[in-house]
């Protein structure tokens, strides 16, 4: 009889390390962020219910909510997150709500992978294992909740491109979606994530002059070359 209770008592105890094991797999531990042109209102980030799906096609089941980021001016924002070794290489849905309150429309948007913040960010490099769903780039990336904001997304290992709209002045977009592919032997990544700026009216003028000034300074010199090359008539 007490040899069995001590079987139970053992079998309970392996089951329970094991299960505790499984449940830290894959799971990101801490949040932070940086930024001095906007804030950050928090995150939501669940236990992993699926580690280690590298590359399954699709939504992927474990979440990270961003719940608002409000820029205040053009410039970027450093999200960090601290990750534990999986075993593995775990896919995570990032959703994001954003709010513009620059007083500037913007025409596109930014994302990068790295580590660090501020000056000191490093760009991600090349096969490190850290990439947005690299290489099949199966899972969903959405920045476009409301029509015409950024319906066109080009979506590299470390970078993503969101354009072909506008996201106005004083508008929330709720929500951006992207999948960040998250591989041990590193403890903390960061998303660096950069608003552009759609250009001014009179920005636009300026460069349009620019143009014209330098197109008009080439039609002279072209001019001038082709008369200089021309030979000389003998005067009659």
């Amino acid at each position: 009889m007490i040899a069995r209770q001590r079987f139970t008592t053992c079998a309970a105890v392996t089951l329970f390390v094991v299960t505790a094991a499984a449940l830290r797999a894959g799971e990101i531990t801490g949040f932070s962020w940086s930024s001095g042109v906007a804030s950050v209102a928090g995150a939501v980030i669940s236990p992993p219910s699926s580690p280690n799906n590298d590359d399954v096609p699709g939504t992927s089941p474990n979440d990270i909510l961003v719940t608002q980021k409000n820029y205040v001016a053009i410039g970027p924002v450093d999200l960090v997150f601290d990750v534990r070794d999986t075993g593995g290489v775990t896919e995570y849905l990032v959703t994001e709500g954003v709010s513009n309150s620059t007083g500037l429309d913007w025409g596109s948007y930014h994302i990068e992978l790295g580590f660090g913040i501020g000056g000191g960010f490093v760009k991600s490099t090349a096969g490190d294992g850290l990439d947005f769903d690299a290489p099949d780039f199966n899972s969903d990336f959405f920045f476009d909740p409301f029509p015409s904001v950024f319906p066109t997304v080009s979506v590299a290992e470390d970078d993503i491109f969101a354009g072909g709209g506008v996201l106005p002045n004083f508008a929330f977009a709720g929500y951006f979606l992207l999948h960040v592919d998250v591989p041990d032997g590193i403890t903390s990544f960061t998303i660096r994530q950069s608003p552009v700026a759609v250009p001014e009216p009179s920005s636009l003028a300026l460069a349009c002059l620019g143009l014209v000034g330098i197109f008009g300074y080439w039609r002279r010199r072209t001019r001038r070359q082709s008369a200089s090359s021309r030979p000389n008539r003998p005067s009659k």
